[in-house]
């Protein structure tokens, strides 16, 4: 019987709504002048790294009930690709479309964001990082991380899960130490022991590793994340790992909504109620103004993400189950990837 961990659906609505109000009050120019709640809100950005640990437990999970070998590498980029592609390209679509109306607007500042041709083309295979381009929508970069770690699991679970312990510890080491030889935040391995603290999770919750194998890497895991990401990162990740241990059937109808349409929220809030903020943010600029226009912004960004989930999302969603492994083994839990 295929177990449920509803507590990740509910990560997912709070970790969107993390980035939501990042964006809306640190990166609203101008607006929010208080340093003090700027530095609150900025914590919001760690919204992304719910989202990193949710994939390394739940990508594997679905990738081991499905049996998944190199054989099946194509069904396996298919289900990802079918699930995550179609909203990434038209959320792309109303990015562009939103730069041209932003044009018209009397209050907005002067600035330059439509893409280039060639930047627009690298949005294709989530390329941008690797040629220095432009994304469209700064948020894209962390999808572009996200595929990065789509192949390389691909790769290596097999390994890890089917060769030995002696394999299964190098590919430890390859997570452990990957931040220190690629440095650079555009790309997947400065995240790698955020993925692995999930990845050990699953495999200790499939039953394929003991506790104390467990406990160490997650050790270590944090020692390496530690020297090349915030501090507030590796708690924030190992802190998503604890509850969904300690509390793995939590739910609210709110937080599961808004977890429904994460993927949704985060593709279009900075277009949507970002936009709005942008917008009143030059009329409305009074104290007491000022946080109603902020919810504001938030509520637009979730009615129009539930749109977009019902027009758009949900198709996909369908297209992704459609695509199924042929010989499905025992289950064990799983809830959808990071941004699903």
């Amino acid at each position: 019987m295929k177990e449920q961990l509803p507590v990740i659906n509910s990560l997912r609505g709070i970790a969107a709504s993390m980035v939501c109000f990042y964006h809306f009050v640190v990166y609203t120019l101008g607006y929010i002048d208080t340093q003090a709640i700027k530095e609150i809100f900025f914590f919001g950005i760690n919204g992304v790294h719910v989202f990193f640990a949710i994939s390394g437990i739940v990508i594997p999970m679905s990738m081991i009930r499905g049996g998944y070998e190199y054989r099946k590498w194509g069904i396996f980029m298919g289900k990802r690709l079918a699930r995550l592609e179609p909203p990434y390209l038209v959320s792309i679509l109303f990015a562009l479309l939103y730069f041209q109306a932003r044009q018209f607007s009397p209050t907005s500042v002067v600035a330059d964001l439509m893409p280039g041709t060639r930047d627009l083309l690298l949005h294709v295979g989530y390329l941008v990082p690797f040629f220095d381009g432009r994304w469209a929508l700064a948020i894209y970069w962390t999808l572009s991380v996200e595929f990065q770690y789509y192949l390389i699991i691909s790769l290596l679970l097999p390994i890890a899960l089917y060769s030995g312990k002696l394999k299964r510890y190098a590919v430890y080491m390859l997570f452990l130490l990957a931040p220190f030889f690629v440095s650079d935040n555009r790309f997947f391995p400065v995240y790698a022991p955020i993925f692995l603290l999930g990845i050990t999770y699953t495999f200790l919750r499939a039953g394929r590793i003991k506790p104390l194998e467990y406990l160490v890497i997650t050790i270590l895991c944090l020692i390496s994340s530690g020297f090349v990401l915030p501090i507030s990162n590796s708690i924030v990740a190992i802190s998503t790992i604890i509850i969904v241990h300690l509390i793995p059937q939590f739910k609210t109808r709110v937080l599961d909504f808004l977890g429904k349409i994460s993927y949704s929220l985060y593709l279009v809030h900075a277009i949507t109620g970002g936009a709005l903020i942008n917008f009143l943010s030059h009329r409305f600029v009074e104290s007491y103004q000022k946080p109603i226009v902020i919810i504001a912004g938030y509520l637009v960004a979730v009615m129009c993400a539930f749109l977009f989930y019902r027009l758009i999302e949900i198709r996909s969603k369908g297209w992704s189950k459609k695509i199924k492994y042929k010989d499905i083994r025992k289950a064990v839990p799983t809830q959808g990837s990071g941004y699903v």
